[in-house]
């Protein structure tokens, strides 16, 4: 795809059309969707998973704290902080668009690939998370790419992420997020939405970044929800359906934060490009997990 049709295709697909583009390109592959469809229709879902995906659904977000496995979490805690600690320098980031924040895992990528042992993607494979995003979804889903960001405090006025918006990765966006710093107060820049029922009221817009005040400073003081919480806190978000910002740091203050997302096949956007490197993943459904090719 050229640089004036990628672009073309990248700014048709942050609009309604997006939507008709996607629907096509499951007819084109509608063996893959059927196969996608199959798997999630093996699993058997515990009651709290159930919930978890009807919440999901209803609300667009759930907390999923207590689904997710306590060692992971600890070993996702580990592995952060130890990156951390030898924090990655601005010259080693693919990406340093955002001043508000660190890149901390692109020094692991081999073409902006991660390998599958990674633990920052191992531990986005837990089955029960698979479970409730193949519920919500009617498919399971496939991990597009894992980030551990650090934000900090940023004198430059507000941008990108820190104003409202939805993702346009593809039609149906789900991120997790797992805090690995305590997020206390506002200052710590909560993860901030509003809820799907209440961001269906606000559609489709040509800004794709908006402020407080252009989004409408009454209805984001009535609906907006700040996610604060203890380190380890984890919740999903279908952030292409909830209007959502973040990293609004205050001085001092820092944010470590760990987020997998995932998307349906066909991908929307087709750039042709692993995002990870097969290491000998054994489990069918990890792999069905992985864009490996």
């Amino acid at each position: 795809m050229n640089s004036l049709v990628s672009r073309i295709w990248w700014h048709a697909n942050r609009t309604p059309l997006a939507k008709g583009a996607k629907a096509a390109l499951r007819l084109w592959e509608s063996k893959l969707v059927s196969e996608r469809r199959a798997l999630a229709r093996s699993f058997e879902l515990n009651a709290r998973e159930n919930n978890a995906a009807q919440a999901l659904a209803l609300h667009g977000w759930v907390r999923v704290d207590e689904l997710l496995e306590q060692d992971a979490l600890a070993s996702l805690s580990a592995a952060a902080h130890l990156k951390l600690s030898s924090e990655t320098s601005p010259a080693t980031q693919h990406n340093t668009s955002k001043k508000f924040w660190t890149r901390l895992l692109d020094a692991d990528m081999t073409d902006g690939a991660l390998p599958s042992d990674n633990p920052f993607v191992r531990f986005a494979l837990q089955r029960p998370l698979a479970k409730v995003l193949a519920a919500r979804l009617g498919e399971l889903p496939y991990l597009d790419y894992v980030l551990l960001t650090l934000s900090r405090h940023s004198e430059s006025a507000l941008e990108s992420s820190q104003l409202w918006h939805r993702d346009y990765d593809d039609v149906h966006t789900i991120k997790l997020f797992v805090y690995l710093t305590d997020v206390a107060a506002v200052e710590d820049g909560p993860f901030t939405f509003i809820a799907g029922p209440h961001s269906d009221q606000r559609r489709f817009s040509w800004r794709s970044h908006r402020s407080d005040e252009s989004l409408g400073i009454e209805f984001v003081h009535a609906h907006k929800q700040e996610v604060t919480g203890e380190r380890l806190s984890a919740f999903l978000v279908e952030t292409s359906r909830c209007l959502h910002m973040g990293s609004r740091m205050a001085p001092g203050h820092e944010r470590l934060l760990y987020t997998a997302t995932y998307l349906t096949l066909p991908r929307l956007f087709p750039d042709g490009k692993p995002r990870f490197i097969d290491k000998g993943v054994q489990d069918s459904i990890e792999k069905a997990l992985l864009r490996t090719a």
